[in-house]
């Protein structure tokens, strides 16, 4: 049987820890350098007041009414406007989970925006080339539509044959 990973760091061997918040019991699985990090000399309740500490509990959110000692009991935001009322209590939370204070977000790769652009050109020239098409059956040109026709598949090729060229 493989032992359980610690849910705060997903790298060791956890113990499996019962914490009474609210009057319920929750199970945690903390490897010891976890639980010392979370628990020892912290004398709180629950997790994230090891985190917050004591300052600020009547503090709440001027938006949702959620208090400090709300989130600190159930790890829960009210809104999106907590993270403003409670900012300065939520930033070394914010750290040890994500590491980091500022989010920083995926960029496209290079030459995205230029492939993007000449996929909406064929797109434009597609519907085109449709329309152009459609008239040319409609008056029963049928050189001109076997040409549209022609022009269509070519661009249909590129569209969804993986050709899109720069």
């Amino acid at each position: 049987m493989n032992p359980k990973l610690c849910t705060n760091c997903g790298k060791h061997a956890a113990k499996e820890y019962v914490r009474k918040t609210e009057g319920k019991e929750k199970k945690l699985f903390l490897c010891s350098a976890c639980y010392e990090a979370l628990y020892a000399d912290s004398g709180e309740d629950d997790f994230f007041t090891s985190f917050l500490g004591n300052t600020g509990a009547k503090k709440s959110c001027s938006a949702c009414g959620t208090t400090l000692d709300g989130f600190r009991s159930t790890g829960l935001l009210g809104c999106a406007y907590c993270y403003t009322a409670f900012r300065e209590e939520l930033k070394p939370t914010v750290k040890y989970i994500q590491g980091k204070l500022c989010h920083e977000g995926k960029t496209p790769d290079w030459g995205a925006e230029e492939r993007y652009d000449t996929v909406r050109a064929l797109v434009r020239e597609q519907e085109e080339t449709k329309e152009n098409l459609e008239r040319a059956m409609q008056e029963r040109d049928y050189n001109s539509a076997a040409r549209y026709r022609e022009q269509l598949i070519e661009i249909n090729r590129k569209l969804y044959g993986g050709e899109v060229t720069r």
